[in-house]
């Protein structure tokens, strides 16, 4: 994932994501982190899924901390996919989401199929 330094320069990390409600994804962070500081300053965000059997997935959105109502609830579907999250978030780690503003699917294992989801089309 690809957040924004306060310069403007892009910031990279590797991050275990979930799959949530609505094609949000979930993921974790410690606090003091870059992508931490970068995103309470700038939501914006950009990442890259996948090439496992030539297929990638490519989002651009934001992402905000977790509310206190939906925390619980995308803790166990996080942990559920990624159970040695378990103890990041034990040791403190904070439960963000992302919301896709743009999403570009490519599968190329035969005949390619590239479709893209933005707008409307992803609103819910």
């Amino acid at each position: 994932m690809s957040t924004v330094h306060p310069d403007g320069s892009p910031e990279a990390a590797v991050i275990q994501v979930t799959l949530g409600d609505d094609l949000n994804i979930v993921f974790d962070s410690f606090p003091g982190s870059r992508k931490l500081a970068n995103i309470k300053r700038d939501s914006r965000i950009a990442m890259v899924i996948g090439w496992d059997e030539n297929v990638t997935v490519q989002i651009e959105g934001r992402a905000r901390p977790a509310k206190a109502n939906e925390s619980q609830r995308l803790r166990d579907v996080h942990v559920a996919n990624c159970p040695l999250e378990a103890e990041f978030l034990k040791q403190g780690a904070q439960l963000f989401t992302i919301s896709p503003r743009w999403i570009r699917y490519s599968d190329f294992r035969g005949e390619p199929m590239v479709f893209e989801l933005s707008g409307n089309s992803l609103a819910k």
